[in-house]
């Protein structure tokens, strides 16, 4: 008789990256709700960009990534400012690092994380994002927790399709959330004028950033 094959955890990557007051018990909230899923946590507090990079290059694959932090169309960072990351420059470093498990979902817990220029940023840079979801507009702590304590509970408890399970937030809070599918994303004109945009400088960075990523893949064959 054959052994049954356990599956192995999902695992998620909690970084605090804003410095807000009331971060602590957002973090700690969906930190706790992930360890009822039986999702692995890894939960970081960096305190700059190199202390992003050393997390994304540590070695461990995640299958979803919450981001806490101020953001904008353009990029995020800490409230003391010692964090200022463009969201092409971090997109390039998940893409360059192999971190990201297939279809991993990135969960934007930071002001205009929704924004179409964020998600086109980061299905440019890492083809395993397969969705990204986050809120069109600034929205303070308690907000962010009740809206991703309903999505991550219908995306993995209840194993609803994360745009579906996006939907259920503007249902139960009116707080409205955008998920981002990479499929389709990627089709729209929209994201065809990004990348017409990009200069070459960004366009050789993420080619390199893939490059990488390819080799990790080989080396782990």
């Amino acid at each position: 008789m054959e052994e049954d094959i356990i599956p192995e955890k999902k695992k998620i990557l909690i970084l605090r990256a804003c410095g807000m007051s009331s971060e602590k018990e957002e973090c700690n909230n969906i930190k706790s709700q992930c360890e009822l899923y039986d999702i692995e946590v890894h939960d970081h507090c960096p305190k700059n960009n190199n202390e992003i990079d050393e997390i994304l290059y540590s070695g461990v694959i995640y299958d979803y990534v919450y981001l806490s932090s101020h953001g904008n169309n353009e990029g995020f960072g800490s409230e003391d400012g010692k964090i200022d990351y463009e969201w092409l420059d971090f997109g390039t470093e998940l893409c360059g690092s192999g971190c990201l498990a297939e279809d991993c979902v990135i969960f934007l817990s930071c002001c205009r994380g929704g924004l179409n220029e964020v998600a086109y940023s980061l299905f440019y840079c890492c083809e395993n994002v397969s969705y990204v979801v986050g809120p069109r507009q600034s929205l303070p702590s308690h907000d962010m927790l009740i809206s991703f304590n309903i999505l991550l509970y219908n995306i993995q408890h209840r194993g609803v399709d994360p745009i579906v399970a996006s939907e259920k937030i503007k249902l139960a809070t009116d707080i409205r959330f955008v998920c981002f599918d990479q499929m389709e994303t990627m089709s729209d004109l929209g994201f065809a004028r990004f990348v017409e945009n990009l200069n070459r400088k960004e366009i050789e960075q993420v080619e390199k950033a893939k490059e990488k990523a390819e080799e990790k893949e080989k080396e782990k064959e």
